[in-house]
């Protein structure tokens, strides 16, 4: 009953060493694999912020820009002593710039808010 055979116990042993080195490699695996996975994902975040931050820039120049274009059309208006009702065809062409102007700087103010949530939104 309690005998055993010459080299059964070394066999055990190799036995458990053996499942224990492949525990041991698995999880050394598992915790390689993590570790990329997170180093990965940090690195896109931080891409995606700098785009975001090269295109806040250029959304501000944009929108500047903008203003600044609205501002001349109506300083043009006052120091021509006109006004939007002076003239039909010259109120229906302002009144086109001024809606298309005022509609990309509505564009652009949202871009703009969406993109300064954005690096939030991944933390």
């Amino acid at each position: 009953m309690g005998e055993q055979r010459p080299g059964q116990g070394r066999s055990s042993i190799v036995k458990i060493l053996i499942a224990l080195s492949l525990v041991i490699l698995w999880g050394g695996m598992v915790f390689g694999g993590y570790y990329f996975a997170r180093q990965y994902v940090e690195l896109s975040i931080r891409n995606v912020q700098k785009t975001n931050a090269t295109s806040v820039e250029t959304l501000g120049g944009r929108l500047d820009t903008m203003s600044a274009q609205l501002k001349d059309i109506e300083n043009t208006l006052r120091g021509a002593g006109l006004t939007l009702s002076s003239s039909d065809s010259t109120q229906k062409e302002l009144n086109k710039k001024i809606e298309n102007l005022d509609r990309q700087l509505q564009e652009l103010e949202r871009s703009l808010k969406t993109l300064k949530e954005a690096p939030n939104a991944a933390r």
